[in-house]
């Protein structure tokens, strides 16, 4: 938003959204977002973090042990900084999900995503908004169980 508009007044705006922005460009994109926002959590996104640590506790497929403080601390900071990509200053359901599908797809056994595969080895989706939907409607229907 704000580089768009910076580009709009040097006469250098692109109408193609689909326009890959050069590194320069990025870099000021994420000084920007990361001095100018601090997201807090929505009640929802709460709800949703709270629910999924407390599952990943009590997962037998999971070593409790090592679903620490640091992990619950680890997937607030990761919907923060989701957030603060998408330019907002409040952490969504959104951010929440994408949290922990960044914590699933780096785990060995996923605690909940079991279609999650390998990061490594997997393409990006042509419908990246159907996937996310049908993600997040897996995620919070496993997380319902646990009263979110």
């Amino acid at each position: 938003h704000i580089l768009a508009e910076v580009q709009i007044e040097q006469g250098r705006y692109v109408d193609d959204l689909t326009t890959i922005w050069p590194l320069p460009m990025l870099q000021r994109y994420i000084q920007y977002v990361k001095g100018n926002f601090r997201p807090v959590l929505s009640k929802e996104a709460e709800e949703i973090i709270s629910s999924y640590y407390r599952l990943q506790r009590r997962s037998s497929t999971h070593n409790a042990a090592r679903t620490t403080v640091r992990m619950l601390e680890s997937l607030i900071r990761l919907a923060q900084a989701h957030a603060r990509i998408m330019f907002r200053n409040e952490v969504t359901r959104l951010d929440a999900i994408t949290a922990i599908l960044c914590i699933e797809s780096s785990m060995t056994i996923s605690a909940i995503v079991d279609s999650m595969g390998n990061a490594l080895h997997s393409n990006f989706s042509e419908e990246p908004d159907q996937e996310y939907a049908k993600q997040e409607k897996l995620i919070l229907e496993k997380l319902r169980g646990d009263d979110i």
